[in-house]
């Protein structure tokens, strides 16, 4: 049967383009996801949405009048038209996910190859256009002239930032050097220590997390309970934690065993019973959280830059695996005996493209370090709306720098109110600048608060991730 023949046997024409539209909707979404999500270039990602949008709407229209265009629609060289539209979204949507990540966006030498990749996907875009009839309707909505003047704009952007970032890391790094508290890692290092660590979890992949027998559980010779969580030997000399399994951590669990090893995420074990109870089995930290530890202690300016850099390149490796922690606070870094840091905590947390918890029953203790959309979608009680993006969790950063600098709980004693009416009218936390006998502390805590103030910990982020 020739394609003509085909095209004129179907006795639901609309059956034959389901699939193809079917497929256009799902390209459609995922172009606005990887926009929502953009580190860079957000600018250029939306000029694109607008098109797909606006091309989306159009073909609803043109369906929805199909029993007044059926001759159209039975011409094979349309539904090829329709084919060529998919295959052109397809390479939208693969240049808006390079673009809007600058580990993608390296791969482009200059900024001129981005402005001609992209223009080189809109004249195809209207071509297409035109083949389907959708060009009136999308020449009405789309200015190409203003669409240029957003792109250059949104490329200088990225350029100048890049520019900045190089100038003010190589200042901090001096001035790091300077108080003998130098990065002991090379971001070669640090490239190829992630790269080992994803190697690592694709060699030891496992559907389910490992199950622990009972008998390798021993208690130590100084028994400690924290809260719901017991202290254990495991195979007599690992010391571990066994955190009570529930309802509300089972999606804990699962992260847990997809993150696999890397030395800025608290270790899993496994999972094993303690008194005849499910438990989780995790890396133990001597000496609580961050937070206790700050309660406890004056933290040293050296050390907090280590904790910070440590921290980082926690969620610089949740990234790498399309994971987000969701709940970025002091409480969720974990000490070890030898002082060294670990992200913990993961019962909120949820890969980039998944469904977010409803966190509505922790709002009113971690807004204190949420980012402004998501104290909107909370208060205006819309708690299915995806809002959180990196810029989400960095902000959440920023704020446990403030929390580690003045080692304390960010907004202490507002209540939720206070603390969304304050944050959602751009305003932050106090900002104060301390008295040092040593002027190495006094440079050090500047630094902490130009990153706070002037949101460089996404910069240093972008710069890791631009490196690897």
């Amino acid at each position: 049967m020739s394609g003509k023949e085909f095209f004129d046997a179907a006795a639901d024409i609309l059956t034959v383009y389901i699939p193809v539209i079917n497929a256009v909707k799902v390209i459609v979404d995922e172009i606005c996801k990887i926009y929502e999500n953009a580190e860079c270039n957000k600018e250029l990602c939306a000029v694109m949405v607008d098109r797909v949008k606006v091309a989306e709407y159009s073909m609803d229209k043109i369906v929805r009048s199909i029993e007044k265009k059926k001759e159209d629609f039975r011409d094979k060289s349309y539904y090829l038209a329709f084919e060529r539209f998919k295959n052109n979204l397809t390479q939208i949507k693969e240049y808006c996910r390079n673009v809007s990540k600058l580990k993608g966006y390296k791969r482009f030498l200059l900024a001129t190859d981005v402005k001609s990749k992209f223009e080189q996907l809109r004249d195809e875009f209207d071509r297409c256009m035109a083949d389907l009839n959708f060009a009136i309707d999308v020449s009405n909505a789309i200015d190409r002239k203003e669409e240029s003047q957003r792109v250059d704009t949104s490329l200088n952007e990225v350029k100048r930032s890049l520019e900045q970032l190089d100038n003010k890391l190589d200042e901090n790094l001096k001035q790091v050097n300077q108080v003998d508290c130098k990065l002991d890692e090379s971001f070669t290092l640090v490239r190829d220590k992630i790269d080992a660590v994803i190697d690592y979890m694709q060699s030891t992949k496992q559907g389910d997390a490992k199950k622990i027998d009972p008998s390798e559980l021993d208690d130590p010779m100084k028994p400690i309970i924290r809260g719901k969580v017991i202290k254990k030997s495991y195979k007599s000399f690992i010391e571990v934690a066994c955190k009570p399994i529930d309802g509300q951590n089972e999606n804990e669990m699962a992260i847990l065993g997809k993150l696999g090893l890397s030395p800025q995420i608290l270790k899993f074990y496994g999972h094993s019973t303690v008194n005849n109870s499910p438990v989780m089995v995790l890396e133990w930290a001597e000496l609580g959280n961050l937070r206790e530890l700050y309660e406890k202690h004056d933290i040293p300016w050296t050390r907090k830059i280590k904790i910070a850099k440590n921290i980082l390149l926690g969620l610089l490796f949740l990234r790498t695996v399309n994971v987000f922690h969701h709940d970025v606070r002091c409480e969720n870094v974990f000490v070890l005996s030898d002082l060294s840091v670990k992200l913990g905590n993961f019962g909120c947390a949820r890969e980039v493209d998944g469904n977010s918890r409803n966190l509505a029953n922790l709002a009113t203790y971690i807004v204190r370090w949420m980012a402004p959309e998501l104290i909107k979608k909370y208060i205006s009680d819309n708690k299915n709306q995806k809002v959180y993006t990196l810029h989400c969790e960095m902000f959440s950063f920023g704020m446990l720098l403030w929390e580690l600098c003045y080692e304390k709980m960010p907004y202490a004693d507002w209540n939720i109110k206070q603390i969304s009416d304050h944050v959602l009218a751009g305003k932050r936390e106090r900002i104060l600048k301390g008295k040092f006998r040593n002027p190495d502390d006094r440079e050090i805590q500047l630094e902490f608060i130009k990153i706070i103030q002037d949101g460089n910990f996404i910069k240093i982020f972008f710069y890791f991730t631009y490196f690897y």
